[in-house]
């Protein structure tokens, strides 16, 4: 199976895996009356976790009657034709792929893979990263801009990857030859 696919049921599997858990935690408070601190407690408490349950659910019926909404198919379509995309990074992750924590090198591609998030970057659109250290006790983030002004952060947290900022920085650099000059930079001197 392609990584494309692979990674479309994954998203799919952990919407349906959350509707699955609030329903049980509806089931919960029904049979059991849960919470029963005011009157009517345990409708309101089935209520929300039904509520919930049919949030999560219907994102991936929505995505399998229109696939081009899903997040995978959407981050691909950005940078061209959907299939070409999906089939030029189904073969690069075949072949060599470098991983730091939930960051994925190939060959023309940055991709952030948190296992429920995917977002992927060419390198040839990247245009500046650094690391945003923030104020005080905040985590340090990793920051991508691409061409069209869009921003990319990730921070180095339990639900967005455990992670080298540093590293993966000078690798994201490398990958995108930004330490090099420029050959508008290079024909002045």
């Amino acid at each position: 199976m392609s990584y494309t696919r692979r990674k479309i049921r994954g998203i799919n599997f952990s919407f349906l895996l959350a509707a699955f858990i609030f329903a049980g935690w509806a089931l919960f408070c029904a049979w059991y009356g849960w919470p029963r601190s005011f009157r009517g407690g345990s409708v309101a408490g089935f209520g929300i976790f039904a509520a919930a349950a049919l949030f999560f659910m219907a994102f991936p019926i929505l995505w399998a009657r229109f696939p081009d909404k899903h997040p995978v198919n959407h981050e691909l379509a950005r940078y061209g034709d959907l299939r070409e995309i999906a089939e030029r990074l189904d073969i690069e992750m075949s072949e060599q792929v470098e991983v730091l924590g939930p960051f994925r090198f190939t060959a023309t591609f940055f991709i952030y893979d948190s296992g429920h998030e995917f977002q992927i970057i060419p390198y040839d659109q990247i245009v500046a990263a650094h690391i945003d250290k923030g104020s005080g006790d905040d985590a340090p983030a990793v920051v991508v801009r691409t061409r069209k002004g869009r921003k990319y952060q990730w921070y180095r947290t339990w639900l967005q990857g455990i992670f080298d900022p540093e590293k993966t920085l000078e690798k994201i650099r490398a990958a995108a030859h930004l330490d090099e000059p420029k050959p508008s930079e290079s024909s002045a001197v």
